[in-house]
Parts: C-alpha cells; sequence; structure tokens
C-alpha cells in the first residue's frame, strides 16, 4: 500500500537531505518559532556543517538512509524503558556504520541525524571518537538541534542543543542513536511512497 502522507511539505528532511553542494539553495525553507531561534541557528556552526557534510558526501555518490518508523516501533523507541537501554547498549556493541538520513514518524515528525566514522570525526571536528548530530522537525517547522561526540564511554552531548518542547539534554540524540542501533539489527523493507523520490525503509 502506498502511503500518499509522505510528501516533501509533510516531510522536508528528505528533500534536504537530497541536495548536493551543486543544487543546495542558499538558506532551507524552514519555518521557526522566533527570531531569537533564528539567530541561534545562524551562529550554531554544527547545524550549518550538518547540511554542508550531508550535501559533500551526495555530491561523491552518498545516498541518505532514510527509516520509516511504524507506529509500534516509535512508542518502543521513544518510551518504553527496558527496550531503550537494550537498544542503547547494542549501538555500542555492534558497529553501526556512517550514514545520514532521516528517522520518519507520523504527523510530520521527522528527525535528520548525521553519524561519522572516527577517522571523519577527526578530520572534520579533530576529536576522538564519533561525530553525531540531530535535528528533529515536525513538517517543516524546526523544533530542536543537539551534536555530540559518542566515545566507548557514552555520549558527550556538546553545549550547542536548542531544545523545544521539554526535551532532556541528550533526547534527541538518544532517540536517534537507539533507532540506529535497531535498525542495525533488523532487516528493514522497502516502504512505497508515490510522491517522493527518496528510498524509504520500513522497521
Amino acid at each position: 500500500m502506498i502511503d500518499n502522507n509522505l510528501t516533501y511539505d509533510n516531510y522536508p528532511g528528505l528533500l534536504f537531505t537530497s541536495f548536493t553542494k551543486d543544487n543546495a539553495p542558499d538558506e532551507l525553507p524552514f519555518e521557526v518559532s522566533t527570531f531569537e531561534v533564528r539567530n541561534y541557528l545562524s551562529r550554531t556552526s554544527g547545524f550549518q556543517e550538518m547540511w554542508g557534510y550531508i550535501g559533500s558526501k551526495n555530491s561523491l555518490g552518498g545516498v541518505a538512509t532514510n527509516y520509516f518508523l511504524s507506529d509500534y516501533t516509535f512508542h518502543r523507541i521513544d518510551s518504553n524503558h527496558d527496550f531503550r537501554n537494550a537498544q542503547f547498549r547494542a549501538f555500542f556493541e555492534n558497529y553501526v556504520k556512517p550514514k545520514y538520513g532521516n528517522l520518519i514518524f507520523k504527523e510530520g515528525g521527522h528527525y535528520t541525524y548525521l553519524l561519522l566514522s572516527k577517522q571523519e570525526t577527526k578530520q572534520l571536528k579533530n576529536a576522538d571518537g564519533r561525530y553525531m548530530a540531530v535535528s528533529l522537525f515536525r513538517q517543516n517547522f524546526f523544533i530542536g538541534f543537539e551534536e555530540a561526540i559518542i566515545t566507548e564511554r557514552g555520549l558527550k552531548v556538546m553545549e550547542t542543543g536548542h531544545y523545544e518542547g521539554g526535551m532532556d539534554i541528550g533526547g534527541y540524540l538518544s532517540f536517534a542513536l537507539i533507532t540506529l542501533a535497531y535498525a542495525n539489527e533488523k532487516t528493514p523493507i522497502a516502504y512505497e511512497a508515490e510522491k517522493i523520490k527518496e528510498k524509504l525503509w520500513k522497521i
């Protein structure tokens, strides 16, 4: 069954993560709640660099990895304490390859994520570990951003995050990390959408 709710209007991150350095707009067309938020984004290098890294990877032939979360999967990742702990541990026990893309769920909610390798992190961030950045959107509306260095001891969350809706520090990153760990042990199935060109995988 084809999902007609999957459109660029509802999930613009799918389009944003498909741009190359040659066709990316000067400014991504999303909305923010206040001028203060727009100013925050303009001075937060990690947020700007995330899109630049993704565009560079696309220019070199990379392809975004987009996961569609069923309601059941979303609630396990969001609210099931035992499941969350198990998948969090699994991320550190089983290597998740560098990747980027979107984690999509109902009502236009989606995280755009970027996970780098240790080598890329050293080169681009001059840090030991793995760099990860995550931005949360509801349809075309920016909600939050976080970035961190992932080491064997856990997440070293940077003090650059923006949080709306009462999210705890590390919450955006944890959701994405747990999702990627879960997808890493699953065999995702192709998910059909008529109005977008990007490939989607259902978990």
